[in-house]
């Protein structure tokens, strides 16, 4: 999306994954009691979560092909 190398974005995206989770588990808070769950079992919670919202995968060869006219904003949308 932004251009980068392979490897550089490799390591944006890493970076951006551990920042999400970082904040997932800061956002759970401490429990107060001995019944509370553990902070791995709140984020597999809330990942899972997220994972039923999300949309449909889709195949980005398949939205290309469709995409006959690569104007700027085209390709800058794909």
């Amino acid at each position: 999306m932004f251009g980068l190398h392979s490897n550089a974005e490799i390591g944006y995206l890493t970076t951006m994954g551990e920042t999400l989770f970082s904040t997932i588990l800061q956002c759970t808070g401490g429990s107060g009691g001995g019944g509370g769950k553990g902070k791995d079992q709140i984020v597999k919670g809330m990942i899972d979560r997220f994972l039923e919202v999300l949309p449909a995968e889709f195949v980005m060869m398949d939205i290309q092909a469709k995409a006959t006219d690569k104007t700027p904003m085209v390709v800058v949308c794909l």
